[in-house]
């Protein structure tokens, strides 16, 4: 089979956008479970909750602040927080959260942590909550 100059040109541009999703369009930062956010969180880690306001008034780790996920500005928000100082993100479960670490990447913070389980697993562990 003969390749035309645009299907080379469409074959060299699905390469390259496969390629380049290599490293960055993975998860970035780290994943932590919830003994390494117990540790984190004894330091000088900015912890912050990425579910609704509802969600984090019926309960929140202690310490968190809240950045709602769905807000429009959200990534306006974050970009206000030092982005050399470590930070910690959670959800109810891993999703919100690991979105919010792909934003913070892109924003250009130095070390993000998510805690996969969320919040859903740190009540299930009998984990201390605030309300």
């Amino acid at each position: 089979m003969r390749m035309t100059k645009s299907t080379s040109l469409t074959v060299f541009i699905l390469f390259f956008l496969v390629m380049s999703c290599g490293s960055k369009g993975q998860t970035p930062g780290k994943m932590v479970d919830a003994e390494e956010l117990k540790r984190l969180i004894q330091g000088d880690v900015v912890l912050i909750d990425v579910r609704t306001p509802g969600e984090y008034e019926r309960g929140r780790i202690t310490g968190a602040k809240l950045i709602n996920y769905r807000d429009v500005d959200f990534a306006e928000q974050l970009s206000r927080l030092d982005k050399d100082k470590p930070v910690a993100v959670y959800c109810a479960a891993g999703g919100r959260s690991t979105g919010a670490m792909k934003i913070m990447e892109q924003l250009g913070f130095e070390t993000v942590y998510n805690y996969t389980g969320g919040f859903s697993d740190w009540q299930k562990r009998g984990e201390a909550i605030e309300k």
